[in-house]
């Protein structure tokens, strides 16, 4: 009898661990009552491949009034009548009680091409973001006037524009000389419209080479894609992500390849780099999938940045864990995240502490890839809470990810506190459809601090901070980037679960310009802005 009870109450014990979180945290969909009227133009009817595998978002405060806002981008018309209202990207403004106005005509940012990707970044560190979009066709690059407006700059101006099959972005300071330089991922060589039934097969095109522009740091850049070494080798670029994974203090660049070899290059530190799937440099990062959305961030709370990739259907998502020698190992299977993406056709994706329990989660979206199957059934997105010794349970039902509700056919993830309450939302795009604003609640019932990196020596931005943070037991680093999970670009704040530790022991960063700030006793539940050298 003892023995039986004993077994009972484990039982009731495991019952309760499984069943706490969903009553811990819940995604809300606030989309409609946030005011968010966006959608996509992509369709059923309109097979073609940018309306196909579009589009991204980006959060930032792009009017600095304290408040994270939201750009979203758009695909457009085949055939448009002569009276036809085009399809234009959208800028929504935060109003600071949790709802957006649609501001996009009067900042001058509604682009009406065929959009992919975009990421803010402050790239002539005049304290206000500005903005790249890319597209099928001419990206565009918009320069913040700083009164709320923005000054689209020709395909040409600043030596920026780009015509080509546009698709992730990576603003990074590659050689570390304080100004923000540009990474551009290009897809396929695009050069028809499919008619009539045909379905989109990424492996019938060739591949374009990706762009790699120096910021001069006079308002201009400079082409440095061969000289760099970085061109992506024609390989299909669908996501970029930058990150110092090898913890040499500069940016080293992930591409995720559609049906082709992804790509890690180390920075070698001169404006040169290393493609690390040659044998003598090999990162065993290099697989042969279909590769869509790519996240850096800690899992393992080891002290470097390890490597989440997602796929095609038919293929597992991939988790790289960072073996602090320069290579990875592929832990996906005992991860416990090998199965998570399987049967579905995953895209945008993003490490983050939904709960602020002091380890890394994985969120990642979903959806079809032909336009037939959209209305016959969803592909639901997936949340994976990390338990804390290095594997991840699949809770995306009890957290309100319902499978029922999953009609949307999902592309680009961004990830911010939009809402300023210390717990981390979720803003997905759905190709032809409605996008879905999800608010966490419920993730801030535990601590948490927020840090807002402003360079002096270094880029404004403090893109490339490397940034660690101590709370008793828990020892976690995160980087500050600009662009990565799928054509998208989440908040350039790097936020921090501190579990029941009120207080922060020790912050270190370690800036691109090679200064190290130490900050001590810092209490938790606040949003700390944090200037180089002060």
């Amino acid at each position: 009898m003892q023995q039986r009870l004993r077994n009972i109450t484990v039982i009731l014990s495991w019952a309760f661990i499984f069943n706490s979180y969903a009553v811990d945290i819940q995604f809300v969909d606030v989309t409609e009552q946030a005011g968010i009227h966006f959608v996509h133009a992509g369709g059923i009817d309109l097979r073609v491949v940018p309306a196909l595998v579009g589009s991204g978002a980006a959060w930032r405060d792009y009017d600095n009034d304290g408040w994270l806002d939201l750009y979203i981008v758009n695909a457009a018309l085949v055939r448009p009548a002569p009276d036809a209202v085009f399809p234009k990207n959208a800028l929504y403004r935060n109003n600071g009680d949790g709802t957006f106005t649609d501001v996009t005509d009067a900042a001058g940012v509604g682009d009406t091409g065929w959009g992919m990707g975009c990421a803010f970044a402050d790239y002539d560190n005049d304290a206000d973001a500005d903005l790249y979009v890319t597209n099928y066709k001419a990206n565009i690059f918009y320069r913040n006037n700083g009164d709320g407006t923005f000054k689209r700059f020709s395909s040409g101006a600043g030596g920026i524009g780009h015509n080509g099959f546009g698709a992730g972005i990576a603003w990074g300071d590659y050689d570390t000389d304080g100004y923000l330089d540009l990474y551009i991922g290009n897809y396929i060589e695009y050069t028809k419209v499919p008619q009539g039934d045909e379905v989109f097969f990424p492996y019938d095109f060739f591949g374009q080479t990706n762009i790699l522009y120096l910021n001069k740091g006079d308002g201009g850049f400079i082409n440095i894609t061969d000289a760099a070494k970085v061109n992506g080798g024609f390989h299909l670029t669908l996501g970029v992500a930058a990150a110092d994974y090898d913890t040499d203090g500069d940016l080293d660049l992930y591409l995720a390849n559609d049906t082709d070899q992804n790509i890690l290059y180390r920075n070698d530190g001169e404006l040169t780099f290393t493609n690390t799937n040659r044998p003598e440099a090999r990162s065993r990062t290099g697989d042969i999938r279909s590769g869509m959305g790519v996240t850096w961030g800690d899992y393992d709370t080891d002290g470097d940045l390890d490597l989440f990739v997602t796929n095609w259907l038919d293929e597992n998502n991939v988790l790289y864990r960072n073996n602090g020698d320069g290579t990875f190992s592929d832990v996906s299977a005992r991860s416990g995240v090998f199965e998570s993406g399987l049967d579905k056709t995953c895209w945008g994706t993003a490490f983050f502490d939904a709960d602020n329990d002091g380890d890394l989660d994985i969120f990642f979206a979903a959806g079809h890839i032909d336009p037939a199957a959209w209305e016959a059934h969803g592909q639901a997105d997936v949340f994976l809470e990390n338990n804390g010794d290095g594997t991840f349970r699949d809770i995306s039902e009890a957290v309100g990810l319902r499978e029922s509700d999953a009609y949307g056919v999902g592309r680009g993830v961004a990830v911010a506190d939009y809402d300023a309450d210390g717990d981390l939302d979720m803003f997905i795009v759905n190709s032809g459809g409605k996008p879905t604003l999800l608010r966490n609640d419920g993730g801030n019932r535990q601590h948490w601090l927020q840090i807002r990196t402003i360079g002096t020596v270094s880029n404004r931005d403090g893109v490339g901070a490397f940034v660690k943070v101590s709370a008793g037991d828990l020892h976690q680093v995160q980087q500050v980037t600009a662009g990565d999970s799928y054509l998208s670009q989440s908040s350039l704040d790097v936020e921090f679960g501190l579990a029941h530790h009120k207080v922060v022991d020790r912050i270190v960063i370690q800036w691109s310009s090679g200064i190290v700030q130490t900050l001590t006793d810092v209490a938790a539940n606040q949003r700390l802005v944090v200037v180089e050298g002060e």
